[in-house]
């Protein structure tokens, strides 16, 4: 019996073809099979050891703010106690030896915020923040007579001479701020949120609101820019409130693939995410379907007394 090769050629060929790639496909299965899928828990653990360094770094942020004479001048007008301060601070270690020279004489050393001094510089900047003259505070609503003595920031603040922090609000010429830096300091409060509550630092009615408008006349006064003012507010409310930080960093990176030194700090800021009701929607809302998603930051939301 004679066979044509012209015949079998074709035969041969489909089946070798065949061979090979059921030979393929084992191999796929084999290699798939003996990689085990990905952890979601450990993914999220290194996401945030990577994010910690960049919200939250350990050795801190060196800011552009200086304080100058402006704390000696919160002392010298009553809003700031030293001896209620030492009195507080005895409790947690007392003042430490730079602190106490925040106090009591000009310091011109730009500002370091880190985990260790985050609640001290609360309490420094806030009395500044309640006290100074500015458009801000005149003609918020936190000054109306049925307000501005029942405000986290005022009925909260006992450190100085008078108990009543509503004594000293918009009373003291601490900084002298041009026009310019008033309005300046005043469209950056606007748009600058912290997500304890639903309030602009327009509305200081907090500890924290209140440092943020200290913190952004000292600022202004420096000649920093509006953009400059937004960087350092940012590192401020990261320390103050870090978890809070922490799951934004994550938000920007998990769902617009973002990394946290490209996101505009005045985006950060903002009502979408920094008030209380735009962090629980856009942060904590996104955030809840990440499994392995926990805090992280160094615990929760500074806290609203001194």
């Amino acid at each position: 019996m004679k066979f044509s090769v012209k015949k079998i050629v074709p035969y041969i060929i489909v089946i070798l073809v065949a061979f090979g790639g059921g030979l393929a496909a084992g191999k796929f299965v084999f290699q798939t099979k003996s990689l085990p899928p990905p952890d979601p828990y450990e993914q999220i653990a290194k996401e945030q050891k990577e994010i910690m360094g960049a919200v939250l770094p350990e050795e801190g942020f060196q800011t552009k703010i200086v304080l100058g004479d402006a704390i000696m001048k919160l002392v010298e007008s009553g809003a700031i106690d030293v001896e209620k301060f030492e009195k507080i601070y005895a409790a947690r270690g007392g003042l430490s030896s730079e602190q106490k020279a925040m106090l009591t004489q000009p310091y011109v050393v730009p500002l370091k915020i880190n985990h260790a001094n985050a609640q001290f510089l609360v309490n420094i900047l806030w009395p500044l923040g309640i006290t100074n003259k500015n458009s801000t505070l005149a003609e918020s609503e936190a000054g109306k007579p049925e307000n501005v003595n029942n405000l986290a920031s005022t009925g909260g603040w006992t450190l100085g001479k008078n108990e009543n922090g509503g004594f000293y609000y918009n009373k003291f010429e601490i900084i002298k701020l041009t026009p310019e830096q008033d309005a300046l300091v005043r469209r950056a409060a606007e748009n600058i949120f912290r997500p304890c509550c639903g309030n602009s630092t327009a509305f200081p009615d907090c500890n924290h609101g209140a440092a943020i408008l200290g913190m952004l006349q000292l600022g202004a006064v420096q000649g920093l820019s509006e953009q400059e003012l937004y960087e350092e507010a940012l590192k401020f409310n990261s320390y103050w409130f870090p978890d809070n930080y922490m799951k934004m960093a994550m938000v920007f990176k998990r769902f617009e693939k973002k990394p946290w030194r490209d996101v505009d700090p005045k985006v950060a800021l903002s009502e979408q995410y920094s008030s209380g009701m735009g962090y629980r929607r856009n942060v904590e809302g996104p955030l809840s379907q990440v499994p392995g998603l926990s805090g992280g930051g160094g615990g929760g939301g500074g806290s609203c007394s001194a």
